[in-house]
């Protein structure tokens, strides 16, 4: 065998294996390119609120989703009372939420998101303003994120008492 069909031989079994882990590297890029991203939810479900749309709110929970927030007192264990409390809040002008602070982290068909925001809305002419902190957690449906338990509660005063 001489050195040029010794390189020619070498060339081809490189291109082979350089393929096959191009190939590999490539489907692992897509699979993570396609799996949903929990940070974009919070951002889906702030769309939603803001878009005063109870349907595409509710599209964001699962049938037996539960929710702490911040003005009801006993938590929310109905997909009723989800509906029922987000027809209270959308009955205020101009709602609106801006995100704070966000924490997402992903256990693979789990993950929680936390952090802070502040709910806006007009009420009988008054600007109203929430400070708030949150906690999603989330379940993965095919592609799309679904909550499935949420607590938001408003931030604690922390001035001083006189």
């Amino acid at each position: 065998m001489n050195f040029s069909h010794f390189l020619r031989n070498f060339l081809i079994l490189a291109l082979i294996v350089s393929s096959a882990f191009i190939a590999k590297s490539s489907d692992a890029a897509s699979k993570a390119a396609s799996k949903p991203d929990v940070a974009i939810a919070l951002n889906t479900w702030k769309a939603a609120v803001e878009s005063g749309d109870l349907k595409e709110i509710m599209k964001l929970y699962a049938t037996d989703a539960m929710m702490i927030s911040t003005f009801a007192q006993a938590p929310l264990t109905k997909r009723s009372q989800i509906e029922d409390y987000f027809k209270l809040v959308l009955a205020n002008e101009g709602v609106r939420v801006d995100i704070l602070e966000s924490h997402p982290r992903n256990y693979g068909d789990i993950a929680i998101n936390d952090g802070r925001y502040e709910l806006s809305y007009v009420q009988e002419g008054e600007e109203i303003s929430i400070p708030a902190r949150f906690t999603f957690v989330y379940k993965r449906v095919g592609s799309q994120w679904i909550i499935i338990d949420q607590h938001a509660s408003q931030m604690p005063d922390t001035r001083e008492k006189k």
